[in-house]
């Protein structure tokens, strides 16, 4: 903030400034000291406002106040800042709103609308102005200060400049007495953290002062040691003694500052130790030696050092032997480029072996020779080989693909990986590079990939086991057919657990032991059998084929397994089966049908030419429902047309035999089968043992849709014999519920009320629409 142009020239004065800086009071915490003068000062000169304002180079601060509501205000508010211009007499303004100095003051014009200040300096020895001691009324006093009130104003003012010398005199003992508290304790960490053993030995009381390291490094505890000269010459070796007093006193009793010898130094523990010692003399002003500190050093220490950095350097001997062995050896290739001419620039034999040449001479030339080029077919610029970026730019590369002709091996494949190696200060002296051959690995690992899709999409399941039976693969198929959630749930299996506890004991006493020793079964087995989906327990059908994982020396490693699920072909020769049990079930009901309907038709019929007529009609008629029956290739046609033709051949020409009714229905070739079929074995039934085989009997055939997609059929008899449920379910009962219920999802019920027996047939309409 910018002075006010207004203010004395006095408030930016830099002297001034450093002199309030060097007090230290600025934002500091109220004090009651302060505080108890401006509550005097208000009381002592009658005024409502009393302040100890400092002036800064950029606001007014108050230390201690008194009625006023601000802290500190800007220059442009100050009044205190007028004061500095008269350092040596009291700033009395009776009217702040007459006085052109201050009539302009915000404190003035508004609120709280001051009208008289009389403010005494705080002025320093040095004569610099800090701030004032001031009082302020609301209401103009054209009489100023009484000659009392002034007086104890500037009283009031020495005080508080006297409480500022004495803060700063109490501040900057403080900040001497941490200084020395900090220097003192940085002479003490560092005796203590040093191995040598410090001593301070004053001359006047012969008084000697060890550090902890007297304890730590020679064992003697300091509580027990007298801190005499006396007691350090005795516990030196009684051959060095004399010759150690003498030289230490020649330098102490003449005018020397520096005095160091080696000698022996008793431990504690009786033994002895080679130690350095030397030490400096501080002397009065008249020369006179007044006392000795110095510092004593284990060479045993030093000697064990030593000895340590030549077995060190055994080992860095013996580490460069190994290195270089491997180096020679290695399986991989590997070549050493210095950055200077007086470097390194080798590779080993199997980096020869590899590249089909030596390294050649450190130029840019050699790299242009190699012909190298990257995996997408760019070739190298010689400048990019991974070995010269290191040395350039410190890059580090880690398997970089390079595609690389060896004269003699052809195109090869190779990783390379190089680093840079940086001397103590971090520049670059050589790079390291290390090169393998790839070529016979990434074709396996080509071909391992082109197996492991082949598993991966097999419909087969597929499993590979250890030795112990632990699973370590099933492939997706596999894991479906045995219910295995992924890859972690299939290892945490053993073979064994695929099979069904009733085929285990097989499985274990034939299977396993011919895969693992061969035998009769030459390690490997096939055949039916079956395994269990862990997810629902359901045996699953599979042709199983398991054989050996051999090794180096055909030793047996573990065991894989290929199974095909063979349930369709399980479940199409059940079907088989069925058709053909359903085959002999047509032929019969069929001959039985032809006797009956040639019984009725001969019975009934008057003229034998129109009974054979009649016979023949009805013949053709069954056979062409027979042939539906077995063939299922009608067309999609109409629900009415279906049941029609199904039950045509069961009329015997009385009327109303079979009353129908329903809306349309568009039917598939499998449903009209199946109705079909149903249609004709209930009404074969109803022609055996119901009410076709009475004279007057009749079916009711009526069907609805319930709600928009479910089909609803009745088929009920009446007139006929009364109905008994039969003690057991033929064949064609059970054909009438499984074929529907298979075919169309349909729910087939059939019951027994005496006067008729009823079937009822519920099925979506979007499976009765459905074809093949």
């Amino acid at each position: 903030m910018s002075r006010p142009p207004d203010l004395p020239r006095a408030v930016c004065d830099p002297e001034r400034l450093a002199a309030l800086e060097d007090y230290a009071v600025l934002d500091t915490l109220p004090e009651r000291g302060f505080d108890d003068v401006v509550r005097l000062a208000s009381r002592l000169c009658d005024a409502p406002v009393a302040l100890v304002s400092l002036v800064a180079g950029d606001r007014q601060w108050f230390k201690a106040r008194t009625g006023f509501p601000w802290p500190q205000t800007d220059l442009d508010r100050s009044v205190c800042a007028h004061a500095l211009a008269q350092p040596d007499s009291l700033l009395v303004i009776p009217d702040l709103s007459q006085d052109p100095r201050t009539r302009a003051n915000p404190l003035v014009t508004a609120a709280p609308g001051i009208r008289f200040y009389a403010g005494a300096p705080l002025r320093t020895a040095e004569g610099q102005v800090l701030g004032t001691l001031c009082v302020i009324d609301y209401v103009p006093r054209p009489d100023g200060l009484s000659e009392t009130e002034a007086g104890d104003l500037r009283a009031l003012a020495r005080q508080l400049m006297s409480q500022l010398e004495l803060r700063r005199a109490v501040a900057d003992r403080e900040a001497a007495l941490r200084a020395a508290r900090a220097t003192e304790e940085r002479y003490r960490l560092a005796a203590r953290a040093t191995n040598d053993a410090i001593w301070d030995w004053d001359f006047a009381a012969d008084h000697v002062l060890w550090n902890e390291a007297l304890e730590a490094a020679y064992g003697h505890v300091l509580d027990t040691v007298a801190p005499t000269g006396a007691w350090w010459i005795d516990h030196i070796h009684p051959d060095d003694r004399a010759r150690i007093d003498a030289s230490i006193h020649a330098v102490i009793d003449g005018a020397g500052t520096a005095w160091s010898d080696e000698y022996r130094f008793r431990r504690a523990d009786g033994s002895y130790a080679r130690v350095f010692d030397r030490g400096s003399v501080i002397r009065d002003e008249t020369g006179r030696a007044m006392r000795m500190i110095g510092a004593m050093f284990d060479l045993s220490e030093r000697e064990r050092a030593e000895a340590a950095r030549r077995d060190s350097e055994r080992r860095l001997d013996l580490e460069r032997s190994l290195l270089e062995s491997v180096f020679r050896q290695a399986p991989v290739g590997i070549s050493v480029v210095g950055r200077e001419p007086g470097g390194p620039n080798l590779v080993n034999a199997r980096g020869e072996e590899i590249l089909g040449h030596a390294v050649g001479e450190r130029t840019l030339a050699r790299y242009e020779s190699y012909g190298a080029v990257h995996a997408d077919g760019r070739p190298y610029a010689p400048d990019d080989y991974p070995s010269l970026r290191a040395l350039r730019d410190g890059t580090v590369v880690t398997g970089e693909a390079m595609r690389y002709r060896n004269a003699a091996t052809g195109l090869r494949l190779l990783e390379i990986s190089s680093a840079p190696v940086r001397d103590e200060d971090g520049a670059i002296q050589a790079a390291v590079t290390v090169f393998l051959d790839v070529t016979e690995q990434r074709r396996a690992e080509a071909q391992l990939r082109r197996l492991a899709l082949v598993a991966e999409q097999s419909s087969d399941f597929i499993a590979i086991a250890d030795a112990e039976g632990r699973i370590a693969y099933v492939n997706p198929a596999g894991r479906t057919l045995v219910g295995l959630a992924d890859e972690a749930a299939a290892r945490a299996m053993r073979l064994t657990d695929f099979f069904p506890p009733d085929d285990l004991p097989f499985a274990e006493t034939t299977i396993l032991p011919a895969i693992r020793e061969g035998g009769a079964y030459g390690g490997s087995w096939s055949g039916d059998f079956r395994l269990r989906n862990l997810a629902t327990g359901a045996t699953v059908p599979v042709r199983y084929n398991l054989f050996a994982l051999r090794g180096p020396g055909d030793a047996f490693e573990g065991f894989a397994a290929v199974s095909h699920d063979i349930s369709a072909r399980k479940a199409a020769e059940a079907q088989q089966e069925i058709l053909n049990r359903e085959l002999s079930h047509r032929l019969k009901n069929t001959l039985a049908m032809v006797q009956a309907i040639a019984m009725q038709t001969l019975r009934n019929a008057a003229d034998p030419m129109a009974a054979r007529e009649a016979l023949a009609a009805r013949l053709i008629a069954l056979g062409k429902a027979h042939d539906l029956l077995l063939t299922g290739e009608g067309e999609s046609a109409d629900l009415r047309a279906v049941l029609d033709g199904a039950l045509a051949i069961h009329d015997d020409g009385r009327p109303g035999r079979f009353r129908l009714s329903g809306p349309p229905v568009p039917c598939g070739s499998r449903a009209a089968l199946s109705l079909a079929l149903m249609a004709h074995e209930l009404a074969t039934n109803a022609v055996k043992y119901g009410a076709l085989r009475a004279p007057d009997g009749h079916v009711t055939l009526a069907w609805r849709i319930d709600g928009s997609d479910i089909l609803a059929l009745r088929w009920q008899e009446h007139g006929g014999p009364r109905v008994t449920p039969p003690a057991r379910r033929g064949f064609g009962s059970r054909l009438i519920e499984r074929g529907l219920a298979g075919t169309v999802d349909g729910e087939v019920a059939t019951h027994y009320p005496p006067e008729g027996v009823v079937c009822t047939l519920k099925a979506p309409l979007a499976e009765l629409m459905r074809g093949e």
